[in-house]
């Protein structure tokens, strides 16, 4: 991610998430202790973006998120293959995240990429109030 990309990553990020990081987080992606932001292109344009926090050998991812236009092509998992290799390189060998339990195609995803359930948090979202499926897998 660079800083023209800071934006059009906000904009994906209205469009997907109603708890909202500011817009500030995004634009100080450089000062993040630990973690990475990346963008996905397509013709050009931001597609997708992915956050992810690494310390030592495990890696959580933050934020994913497509662009409507670009859903269901293939980018967010393109962009979250390249990133857990990314990670992988630099020492990460467990990943872990927190998605809501109504999004099947993110479950999906995850699952396709090796992504098990290893628990839940009830009501973790607000707005509104949703269950987290919390998931995990590990590489060598």
């Amino acid at each position: 991610m660079n800083d023209e990309d800071v934006p059009f990553v906000y904009e994906i990020e209205k469009a997907t998430f109603s708890d909202l990081w500011s817009e500030g987080t995004y634009k100080n992606y450089k000062d993040g202790k630990g973690q990475s932001y990346y963008v996905a292109r397509s013709d050009g344009q931001v597609a997708a973006y992915c956050v992810v926090m690494q310390v030592l050998d495990e890696c959580e991812i933050l934020k994913i998120a497509v662009g409507m236009p670009y859903r269901r092509k293939g980018i967010g998992e393109k962009l979250l293959t390249t990133v857990m290799k990314k990670a992988s390189e630099t020492g990460a060998r467990l990943f872990y995240l927190e998605v809501r339990e109504s999004n099947h195609p993110a479950i999906s995803l995850y699952r396709k990429l090796g992504f098990t359930e290893t628990g839940r948090r009830d009501s973790y979202y607000s707005r509104p109030v949703e269950n987290a499926v919390l998931m995990s897998c590990v590489k060598n």
